[in-house]
């Protein structure tokens, strides 16, 4: 299956897959050569991108990004052996200890995935870290909050950032290693970039005059649902009561990722009730 390519600036593209939850690579050209953020998550189309860079990009693939350990946006990493692999340190532990577990896991089910490796990152940064590649500097910045090992990637010349799973159709929080805080301090910073758009982890890119309130409605869900959550604990209420609340009761569509929107909004609430519930039991124990 053909994956879309969509071009976003003048030497900036993106490619999102067909196969697996509308997940976003992104392609920058350079006189020197192209910069890859993200891979996706099965080779056949993970080999498109490589065709098209080697018809528009003589000097070939010189860098790859990791944005995040997730499988989705590494596993194509491996077809890049001569590029170098650039991620936060986190996200190369992550990998490392987690990375072929899942792989093998994945394998049993998937059959593509039989030849994949998982690829170790060599350079590894802690706060940031700039590509300067012929006539483009990337700033690559940790944006913890998802995951803590998040980086977002920002395209200076071209004014686009490739936020990662920082930025989704819907904010998704539902895992131990997330952490609500450093989400929204991770979003916030996000208008500190003069942008023209903003490349999400799965879904639609956002122009430049969605850009500001894109990110402001995120950090609003973030907060509306810990409230709800609060709330329905304190007035006694159960989880039935909690999924009630369907996710465009908080301004969100339910169309994207073909309705996976609904699912990752009903996790969150079932992750931040549990962590209520655990927090609530400890305090009685105290008591």
């Amino acid at each position: 299956m053909a994956i879309t390519r969509t071009r976003v600036a003048d030497d900036t593209w993106v490619f999102t897959s067909e196969l697996y939850a509308e997940v976003n690579a992104g392609l920058v050209v350079t006189s020197e050569g192209c910069i890859l953020i993200d891979t996706l998550p099965f080779p056949s189309e993970t080999r498109q991108i490589i065709e098209f860079a080697d018809r528009i990009c003589p000097d070939g693939i010189r860098y790859v990004i990791n944005t995040i350990s997730h499988a989705d946006h590494v596993y194509g990493s491996y077809l890049f052996p001569d590029a170098e692999l650039v991620a936060h340190e986190k996200c190369r532990e992550m990998l490392a200890r987690f990375g072929r577990k899942a792989l093998d896991d994945a394998r049993e089910h998937t059959p593509e995935l039989l030849k994949v490796e998982i690829r170790l990152p060599k350079l590894v940064f802690s706060e940031g870290a700039v590509i300067r590649l012929g006539d483009k500097t990337v700033h690559i910045m940790h944006a913890p909050g998802p995951s803590p090992d998040v980086a977002v990637v920002h395209v200076r010349e071209e004014k686009v950032l490739f936020a990662s799973d920082l930025m989704m159709p819907v904010p998704l929080i539902a895992s131990p290693l997330s952490n609500l805080e450093h989400y929204k301090s991770s979003l916030r910073k996000l208008h500190d970039f003069n942008l023209e758009s903003i490349v999400q982890g799965h879904g639609d890119i956002l122009l430049r005059g969605e850009v500001t309130s894109s990110i402001e409605e995120s950090i609003s869900y973030l907060e509306d649902i810990q409230a709800l959550v609060d709330r329905l604990m304190a007035e006694g209420a159960t989880k039935h009561d909690l999924l009630q609340n369907d996710v465009e009761q908080f301004g969100r569509s339910r169309i994207p990722l073909g309705g996976l929107v609904q699912n990752f909004h009903q996790a969150n609430l079932l992750y931040l009730w549990e962590r209520a519930r655990a927090r609530q039991r400890r305090e009685r124990a105290a008591a």
